[in-house]
């Protein structure tokens, strides 16, 4: 007699549920390849810390706006670095304050103002289409030794921005970075999203 109970059986192919896809608004797709925008700007930098876009990918329905962050030690000590890096890998900490949070936010062409922080807030439907432009920060990889640290985060706007300047705007006020801007041109970004390729037919 076993010990542990026999595996259940694995449901018949056509017993599978079916794939469930996500709201273009929550992320950029998954089946498609974007055409990308040569851009590149240090949004932000202080004795310790680096904030920059290494480039822009642009979807037929959207833009990912691809972003870095790094954390150098520079003379810090063991007791600091370890709390700088886990205020830099956004660990929660009792001691933390919202309001100096790291945040993010876009002005598009036609003056609408989108944020990063909280796009379903206020007990909005995440699944219901939102009136107006979203945009969604997403992080990545991130990591580092005992001199740098090093984090990618990436900013999803849906739909596709109108005509004109875009300005991105970014603080951090835990680490000394109060409001930096950059600009970027969102009419050569609408021009190339017709570039954008499907991965599969």
């Amino acid at each position: 007699m076993n010990f542990f109970p026999p595996d259940p059986e694995m449901p018949d192919a056509e017993d599978e549920a079916s794939e469930s896809t996500q709201p273009p608004w929550w992320a950029p797709p998954e089946d498609e390849l974007p055409a990308l925008l040569a851009a590149t700007e240090i949004i932000a930098t202080t004795a310790h810390i680096a904030v920059a876009l290494i480039g822009v990918g642009v979807y037929q329905e959207g833009v990912e706006f691809r972003l870095e962050r790094r954390l150098r030690r520079n003379g810090l000590t063991n007791k600091e670095w370890n709390e700088w890096t886990s205020t830099f890998m956004e660990n929660w900490s009792p001691a933390s304050s919202p309001a100096d949070r790291m945040r993010f936010g876009l002005v598009l062409g036609d003056g609408e103002r989108v944020f990063a922080d909280y796009t379903f807030a206020g007990g909005t439907d995440p699944h219901v289409e939102p009136a107006g432009h979203t945009l969604a920060r997403r992080g990545g990889a991130g990591g580092g030794g005992s001199g740098v640290f090093a984090a990618q985060d990436s900013l999803w706007l849906w739909p596709a921005p109108p005509e004109g300047p875009i300005e991105l705007v970014m603080q951090w006020p835990e680490f000394g970075i109060d409001e930096r801007r950059i600009f970027l041109d969102g009419s050569a970004i609408r021009a190339l999203a017709s570039q954008a390729r499907p991965l599969w037919d």
